[in-house]
């Protein structure tokens, strides 16, 4: 998609949720990447791609109303996290965290927010769209200071948790970090910390 809000369909597709159209921000031959609807609720969902008209077959998914990732660099999702500093300097092994620095993680999945906005928008600077549940942050698991919990800024479909580095994490340069939220737990990311 090349401007926001992303649209239900991009290139003749068109992915469904319960029969609801997902906002689609790439369509390619091999890869088709949609953002789940803020509405759809229940155990499972159940996913159709429409392509030039023609309907997949219906497949059904898990669905919890938080299922967080942490994106990493590089992309997969596992090991260093996509963390920057106050300034917007990537963290890194070669570029660690300190101690008590506060730091913004960016992830997928952690929910609902208010104020609600519409699928595939760009969240509001001001005010803030913040996750209504509870998640908490761990470094080394070491429960971290969270001071926001939200939708990026002027980004669509992103999330973002700025927290402040435990006072007691260990140092290393892979520290398991972890995201929890009321329904699932992940820690495949890590974090790179020093004195």
């Amino acid at each position: 998609a090349s401007a926001l809000p992303f649209p239900p369909t991009l290139g003749n597709v068109r992915v469904l949720v319960n029969g609801t159209a997902a906002p689609i921000y790439l369509a390619s031959a091999g890869q088709i990447s949609a953002l789940v609807p803020f509405a759809a609720t229940g155990a499972t969902a159940n996913i159709v791609v429409v392509n030039n008209g023609q309907r997949s077959n219906t497949v059904e998914i898990p669905l919890a109303r938080s299922a967080p990732g942490i994106f990493t660099l590089p992309v997969g999702g596992f090991g260093p996290a996509a963390l920057l500093r106050a300034d917007y300097t990537l963290i890194s092994p070669a570029s660690p965290a300190k101690r008590g620095e506060t730091l913004q993680l960016f992830l997928t999945g952690l929910g609902a927010v208010a104020p609600a906005i519409r699928d595939g928008a760009a969240a509001p600077s001001s005010p803030l769209s913040t996750v209504s549940a509870d998640v908490k942050v761990y470094v080394g698991g070491r429960p971290a200071n969270v001071i926001f919990k939200g939708l990026a800024p002027g980004l669509a479909g992103l999330y973002q948790i700025n927290f402040t580095v435990p006072a007691n994490a260990p140092l290393g340069a892979s520290v398991a970090l972890a995201i929890e939220t009321p329904e699932a737990f992940h820690d495949m990311a890590d974090i790179a910390i020093t004195n």
